[in-house]
This record gives C-alpha cells, structure tokens and sequence, in this order.
C-alpha cells in the first residue's frame, strides 16, 4: 500500500478578546491507496495556533493536551525566539541602567564626597547606615530629627533592608567594608531597580496582550522615558519612589496571571461551598503571589493604599460585569480576599510603616468584609433569579446609606469618607511640596477631573453587558470622555505638562484608553478591564499629586506599545518583514537577484537589449516590494515621532543628579566639625517617649497624623535629650542634609514635620515651627516662636539657624514659607523697575522679616542672633545670586539705602545667644551709636551697628550678639569674628570695649 502525506497551511481571521486576530490553520492529509484496488483512505488532523489571542470554543476542540510550562521551549524555533527576546529585554534593561548612570561625575565628586540627589534619599542613607551597623535592628525612632521630640520612623522598612542586604553580601563577596563602598552601592541601587523594573514590565505588557513585541516595546519606551520616574532612578537618587514602582508591578503581573488563569474556570459559590476547589487550585498559587507582592510593596511604601484601593475598584467592577452578565462572581470575591488578608497579616506583625500602619489595616479589614458582602449579595440576588440591575442598585444605595448614617454619627467617618474623593490632594502650605502639588495646576479644580474618571468607572459595567447593546453608542461614550478630558486639560492651561513628563506617549494614551475600555468590555476581558481601571485611579492620583508621573509611566508606555504594534498590524508589517527575508535574505531571493542581473559584453550588446525589452511589454510580476516600502516608511515615521523627542526630553533629565550643592555640602560639614557636640550615639537605639501627658500610664490617643501628630503639642511629650542638646532650624527641605551630613538635631525635615504654621485658615493659632520663626516681622515675635518649639521651660527650640539665598528671595521658598502660615497677603506689590511696572514679592512684610534681616542684612542690628559662618560665594551668573543682588537693590530704591548690591555666602549659619549687654550713661535722651568690623570666612566685611536713645537719666543699653575675644573650647568655633571692638559713640564721647564668649552666651552685663 502506498502512503503519502500532503501538509497544507491556511489562514482566517477570527474575533479575539482583544481584536480580530489572524489564526493560521495547518492540516495534515495521509493519503493510503490500495495497489489492487481505486479505494483511497485520507486521515486529516489539525493543529491552530493563535499567537495574538485565545482560538474560539471549536477550535479548542481540535487542540491537543495542554503542554507543560517548559514543553513550548522544547520546540528548537521556539527556543531561539524566546533567546531572541530575552537578549532584547536583557538590552533594554542595560539601556535603562546606562542612562541613568550618565550623570555620575555628580555624584562621585573631586574631593571625593558622595552625593545622593534631593532630600529623602539622605534619610534613607541614615537609616541604611544604621542597618550596616546594627542588623537587623532597624531605626524605629530618631530623636536626631523633629527636636525636640524626635520622630518614629517616617519611611515603610523594606526598601532599606533589600538595600542594607544587597550591601552586606557585597561587602562579604568583596571583602571592601568602607563607608565609601557603601554609599557608592547606594548610589547605583536605583539605576539597579529601574532595569528591574524594564523586566517587570515586558512580562506585565506581553501577558496583557499575549503578545511579545508589545511586552518588548513596553520594555525600551519605559528604558528610555523622560519624566519622573527617570529623574528618581537616576544615580545617586536612593529612594524607594523606583521600588514602589517595581513591587506594584508586580503586584499587577500576578494579579494578570491570576485573571488569565481563570479564564475557563466554572468557579461557583455551590462549588466552594461543597468544598470542590478543584478549579480554583490552578489559580492560588497566582493570587497568593499576588498578596505577597502587595505585602512587600505595602513595606516599601506606607501610601501603597493607593493600589489596594485600584484592586478593590477593579475588583467591584469586575463583579457587577460578571453579575450583569449572569456570570459567576465567587472567584473574583475570593482573588480579592485572599490579596487582602495576606497583605493585612503581614502589616499586622510589621512594628511600623511609616505613619499609616493603622490606616492600612482599618482599609484592608474594610476591604475584606465589602468583598464578601458584595458576593453574598449578588449570589443572593441570583438564586432569587432577580433583575440583575438590582446588583448595581443595591450597592450604590447601601454605600450612600452607610456614608449618610457615617456621616451623622461620627465627623471622624465624614471626614474620612470626603477624604477619599481627595485623598492626595494638599491643600494650604503643603501645595507647595513640588511632589504633593496638582499635576494639572490649581487653575481647575482636581475634583472635576475626579468626577470625569469616577464616571467613567461607573459607566464601565454597563458597556460590557446588554444594557448598553449598541456599539455605536459605547464608542461615543468613549470618545466624548476622551474629548472632555482633553479640553479640562487644555482649560488647565497645563497640557504641555504631558510632553514634558512622558513626551508624545503623555497624548496617545488620551486616544487609546478609551479604545482599550471598548475593547475589554466588548470581550469581558478582565486582565484588559484592570488595565483601564489601573490607568485610571493612577491618573486620578496624577491629577491630585504630581509625584504619581513616576507610577502613571507605565500604563502609558503599555497602551503606546500596543497602539504601535496595532498601527504594524495594519500596514501589515509582519506580511512585509517575511516577503522582504524572502526577497533579499534567502538564497532563493538572493540567486533570483543574480539571475534577473545579466552580463553584457559591450554597449553595444546592451543598448540592443533595451531595444528589445521596450518592445516587450510584459506583465510585471509583483515581488512585495511595495507593501515592504509602505510598511517600512509609516514605521520609522512612527517611531521617529515617538524617540526623537523622548531623546530631547531624557537628554535633559540625565542633565544632572540634584542634591546639595557644594555650599550646602561645605555648610553642612562645618556645622559637624565647629559646633558643640549633640550627645547622641549616632548608631544608637533609642525608644519613643511615652505620650502620656494625663499620667494615668496608658499612651495618649493621638490626634492626627503626619504634619498634625507632631504638631499638636497637646499630645506630644519631648524626648530625654541627653546634655546640652539643641536644635538647628532651617527650612524643611534642608533637614536630612543638615542630620545626615552635619551630624546634628533638626528641628525641620522634609516629612514637614516642624514646619509650624496654620492648618485650618488665617485666623487659627499659629504652631511654632520654621515658617512662622523666618517670616516674623520683628526679632522679638521671631525669637518668641523659637523659644515655644521646645514646651520646656529651660529650653529654646534651635540654637542655630541656617539660611540660603533660595530662603531669603522673594521668588522661591520665601513664599512657601508665608503659605504655611496661611497668610499670604501683602506680600506682592507692583513697581516701576525701568519703565515697566512689574509685581512680586517686595513688599515692607517682606524686607522686615527674619530671613531676609539675617540672610541679606547679615543679621545687622539683630540683638542675640550671630552670624558664624558664610559657605561660598556664588558669582553672579547664578540665577540665585542675581536674585539676591536684584533685591538689595529694591531694598535700595524703595527705602534709600546704600546697601552693598553684591553677592554674598549662598549658605549662613546663624547662632541664636543669650547676648552680653552694654550699659553706659549719656547725656538724657541722647541719641548713642554702637558699630563694630565683622569679617566673614570669605574674607568679606561689613559693619554690625545698634542705635538706640538714652532715657531721660542718661541710662542707655544695647544687647549683643559678638564676642569680640574669640571663641572658648566646648562652644561654637565661629568662623565669622569682629575685626576690634565694638564702638560707643555718643556726643563727643567714643568708647572702645571688649565682650567676652562667657558674657555673650551667659547674658553678663559690660559696663561702659
């Protein structure tokens, strides 16, 4: 019998959950004929493979046995093009980690100083050093920052343990245990993460739509995005901002496993209840992994609320889709309570996170029951075979019923309930944190943009089931939230915000979201349905914080891959990419290429051809090489719009690393090497003081938190500080340099605490703190909220003061600080400067207050502050010293003075003395003169001078700062000294005198 088998290979298009997708067919024929007889046998089998989407029910059919995860590497072919992918996102990664390593010469400095970027990435040197020094013990509580009460530890653990781990094994590999070491693997920690991250997000993309060029695509976009989650993984950047981003893709990853998973399952509450879980074993381990990932992002970031609070949505959404539809809800209750209560038992034993420990488990705990109740009630609702609408309407009638009743019982739940609507937004001086402030602008309300996505969810059900049938109307739908949107950001004023955050993705993603939407609710694809609500919630963030650019990075990079390899799929790239291999990369293309090429052997010989050719029309065969033309021309244009201005923006952004400039660097070290010392073990463990200020021995409830714990004095009792311990005030975003570089206790820091202020409105009593202190009118009222930031008697809040030009110019953190107090009015007034009327902040408000007497009067005429160190001075082409020059002279203008219009230190240090007082006696109410020479560690002079009027006995008195004998062991090694002594004049009378450091800082009287 003679066999043969003829193999023949198809194709059609078939509906996909995510689009029509091309499903290629291949049947096998097994021919057998009988040598004595016409009779012929044909044995068919079939095989489908479908790369972009799940083949129809039929065809699933025809599939044979599920293989094993490892069997598709079985396959030679298959083998090689997982290898080629995995070296393009290993390439990618390496990508992101190289440019973020560009600006390292910021880092590494000359003089060998390590430089981390910004603020809190000290903070986290602070608590990594300790973990070096004491593991695994961890720094619980500070007393170093916050003076004088200290601070429980303000940041979520984990980010700190993986670092001080990841740095402890190295030092053991490499046997280098230097401090330098260290922090030179801190500095790159972040660039490490950030080429995680690239990986994270390749499976994230390529699970979501199956597909690997879109997971790929995903991978270099995210590899080379400006924005912010570029600027807070850059070198030396050593915050947890990049983990956050890592952990909680992650927490989506498995979370897209779990939902793939379930794809086919019948899970059903009578399943459960039998206790056939059978169906639900594949999908466990996968939501277990999920709640672990939500677990660890939970301790690398306290404010990880914000994606159970994604989940919880998706997971509400997603249950009234299924409800609708007359599917079962059981599993997609059960996912949710299992991610939630794993997460909430690993918060429960965690010591701290941050402030918001209670938070989180409160939420979680909320989380759970809401899960279960709502499937309770739908399953109830079903076996009562009731109009499915009733789901949707019972739902959103006992939320309004428990948020009213809430709401009458307790201004607490109010407060919590209006708290959610606007859970990141800031409001007063905490709008001027450049992270914490709205993405959009102030100029249009965040809780319009609020209302546009929450409506957006709330319609999403719908569109998935036959209420809304017509595809028209879900498109329009679609479109005219798109459109809306577009127009409340281009009201904003602030569209091109999006450019310069995300470059051209920051507006595809405004046309492509709403096509995801129509695409997840036409098919019920849940993993698609996350990745709406995911991008939503996240832009909902944006809206309100700025700081959220770094999370909303991701979906935005995701749906540009898709709507590129969409844009491929249509001009039918991969068609043009086999003809073109065909044509120019086979030996049969190659070969026909020669052989189309003849050889003539004279022009003659060639001429006659071209004769004859012409005369012969024959029919042009077509080789491809149009479609290849088309394909290739609308790609590179594709992706020439999309990196040549992603190259221009993330050319800026690796332009430098940010942190202390080399005066606050200088500064900060002369205050550790010149000042008395704190009297705190640096690797210390220290305990928080028991809030226990009725003494009944059981800790105080606080009232509040964040900004509020540590500023309601009611509830707060001052730590021991050991000896004479002070603080160092300047403003918040210096306090961890100041800590960690200068090694001394702050009374201000960049979790804004010590900050004082207002928090309600204009008229409320002012916390003592630094914005009051530099914004005080007068020496006295500034000198009074310096006193009362330590309750207790004995002590006064700071002993230094620290201010730069940034603080003192009415351009930048002057107005930050005047904010905080909730009193900003006053301050702008309009001045003819060169025949323009022009207006800011100079006001008599401005020229009187603390900051700018001590930072651009050098505190002249100030009775008991001192300057005792000027950093360098900056030439001026700085932006900042032009501003310190530009006000000396409106100060000049506006109140005829000659005050010296020239550049001083960028950094001062100030130190706040009892003063030594000078007593003498005139003639009655005569006018009497005090000056003496001061020369700064610059080598700059100016003149210190008091005026004051003798009584109508003659008695006069100044009080005062300067020391004219120098300095005393134990005691400030002031670096600003007077030239001589100070000078009495009065009359004809001029009098020389010497006030010695025992005098200036005991208060002792001179007598002239």
């Amino acid at each position: 019998m003679a066999k043969r088998t003829i193999r023949k290979q198809t194709s059609e298009r078939r509906a996909s959950d995510d689009s029509d997708t091309v499903v290629t067919v291949s049947e096998e024929l097994t021919v057998e004929k009988s040598a004595d007889a016409d009779t012929v046998t044909v044995t068919e089998s079939y095989e489908v493979r479908a790369d972009e989407a799940a083949a129809s029910p039929e065809d699933v059919k025809k599939k044979p046995e599920k293989k094993g995860f490892l069997d598709e590497y079985k396959d030679k072919n298959n083998l090689i093009k997982c290898a080629l992918y995995g070296i393009g996102v290993l390439l990618s990664a390496l990508l992101a980690f190289y440019i973020r390593i560009i600006p390292r010469d910021g880092v590494f400095m000359e003089n060998g100083f390590i430089r981390f970027g910004e603020n809190d990435p000290w903070y986290h040197w602070r608590n990594v050093d300790y973990l070096l020094q004491n593991f695994p013990d961890f720094l619980w509580f500070d007393p170093a920052t916050t003076y004088p009460y200290g601070t429980p530890q303000a940041f979520a653990p984990l980010y700190d343990y993986i670092l001080a781990a990841a740095i402890k094994i190295l030092q053991f590999l490499t046997g280098n245990t230097t401090e330098a070491y260290a922090m030179t693997i801190a500095a790159y920690w972040p660039c490490v993460l950030a080429a995680c991250c690239v990986v994270v997000v390749y499976f994230v993309a390529k699970k979501l739509f199956d597909s690997r060029n879109v997971g790929l695509m995903s991978a270099f976009l995210l590899a080379v995005a400006p924005g912010q989650f570029l600027s807070r993984s850059i070198i030396g950047f050593n915050d947890h901002h990049v983990a956050e981003v890592l952990f909680s893709s992650l927490v989506i990853l498995f979370l897209i496993f779990t939902l793939l998973k379930a794809r086919d399952k019948n899970i059903t509450f009578e399943e459960i209840s039998k206790g056939n879980l059978s169906a639900f074993k594949p999908i466990l381990p996968y939501a277990v992994l999920t709640g672990i990932a939500m677990a660890a992002y939970t301790l690398v970031w306290e404010g990880a609320l914000l994606f159970a609070f994604i989940i919880g949505v998706f997971i509400t959404v997603q249950m009234m889709i299924n409800h609708l539809k007359g599917e079962g809800t059981a599993f997609i209750a059960a996912t949710g309570i299992i991610i939630f209560a794993i997460d909430f038992l690993i918060v429960f034993i965690t010591p701290q996170i941050g402030e918001y420990k209670s938070l989180h488990m409160m939420a979680l705990g909320a989380g759970i029951i809401a899960m279960i109740l709502m499937a309770v009630l739908s399953y109830a609702l079903e076996k009562k075979d009731l109009n499915k609408l009733y789901y949707p309407g019972i739902l959103a009638g006992l939320v309004v019923v428990a948020a009213a009743v809430g709401s009458i019982v307790s201004s607490t739940v109010r407060d919590a309930l209006l708290g959610i609507v606007s859970f990141f937004t800031r409001t007063g001086g905490a709008t001027t944190i450049g992270e914490a402030s709205p993405y959009f602008g102030s100029s249009v309300n965040p809780l319009l943009f609020t209302v546009l996505i929450a409506a957006f969810l709330i319609i999403l059900p719908f569109m998935a089931t036959p209420y809304i049938k017509k595809n028209s109307i879900k498109k329009g739908l679609l479109a005219g939230w798109a459109i809306l949107f577009f127009l409340l950001i281009l009201a904003s004023g602030s569209a091109f915000n999006l450019f310069t955050t995300f470059s051209v993705m920051g507006y595809i993603w405004i046309i492509v979201l709403p096509i995801m939407a129509y695409i997840a609710v036409k098919n019920n694809s849940m993993e698609k349905t996350l990745l709406v609500v995911w991008s939503l919630l996240l832009l909902w963030a944006l809206v309100q914080q700025n700081r959220f650019s770094y999370y909303f990075v991701v979906p935005v990079i995701i749906l540009t891959s898709w709507a590129f390899m969409e844009l491929a799929r249509a001009v039918k790239a991969d068609e043009a990419w086999t003809l073109f291999k065909k044509n120019y990369l086979s030996k049969e293309g190659r070969s026909k290429k020669e052989e189309s090429a003849p050889v003539y052997s004279s022009h003659q010989e060639r001429a006659k051809s071209k004769r004859d050719s012409s005369k012969v029309k024959a029919k042009q065969v077509d080789n491809g090489n149009e479609k290849i033309v088309l394909a290739s021309v609308v790609l590179v244009v594709a992706l020439l719009v999309l990196l040549v201005p992603t190259y221009t923006m993330t050319s800026q952004y690796v332009a430098g690393t940010g942190g202390p400039n080399e005066a606050w660097i200088e500064t900060s070290l002369w205050i550790r090497d010149n000042t008395p010392e704190i009297g705190l073990d640096w690797a210390g463990y220290y305990e928080e003081p028991l809030q226990d200020i009725d003494g009944d021995g059981v800790a105080d409830t606080v009232s509040g938190i964040g900004i509020e714990h540590f500023e309601n004095q009611a509830s707060i009792v001052p730590f021991d500080y050991p000896g004479l311990s002070y603080g160092v005030l300047s403003w918040w975003d210096y306090g961890h340099w100041l800590e960690v570089i200068g090694e001394r206790t702050v009374n201000a820091n960049p979790f804004q605490f010590g900050v004082g202020g207002r928090r309600g409105n204009a008229t409320d009593e002012m916390i003592p703190g630094a914005a009051p202190f530099f914004v005080a009118e007068t020496e006295k009222d500034a000198t009074g909220y310096l006193i009362d930031i330590d309750p207790r008697e004995d002590k006064v809040g700071a002993r230094y003061v620290v201010t730069d030009i940034e603080m003192a110019s009415g351009m930048s953190k002057f107005y930050a600080m005047t904010a905080w107090t909730l009193d900003t009015e006053d301050y702008y007034v309009t001045y003819n400067i060169n025949g323009n009327n022009s207006t800011f902040i100079g006001s008599d408000r401005y020229f009187n207050s603390m900051v700018y007497r001590l930072h651009m009067q050098d505190a002249v005429g100030l009775e008991q502050y001192r300057m005792v160190y000027e950093s360098l001075i900056y030439n001026s082409n700085d932006t900042m010293s032009r501003q310190e020059i530009f006000y000396k002279q409106l100060f000049n203008q506006i109140y005829s003075q000659s005050v010296a219009e020239s550049n001083t230190g960028y950094v001062k240090v100030f130190e706040y003395v009892e003063g030594a007082v000078i007593k003498g006696t005139a003639s009655a109410n005569e006018t009497v003169e005090l000056t003496l020479t001061i020369q700064t560690n610059q080598n700059r002079i100016f003149n210190y001078n008091q005026t004051v009027k003798a009584d109508e006995n003659g008695n006069f008195s100044f009080r005062v700062p300067y020391s004219t004998t120098g300095s005393v062991n134990g005691e400030t090694n002031f670096a600003v000294k007077p030239i001589g002594n100070y000078t009495v004049k009065y009359g004809s009378v001029e009098e020389r005198i010497d006030v010695s450091e025992d005098d200036v800082l005991n208060g002792k009287t001179v007598t002239v």
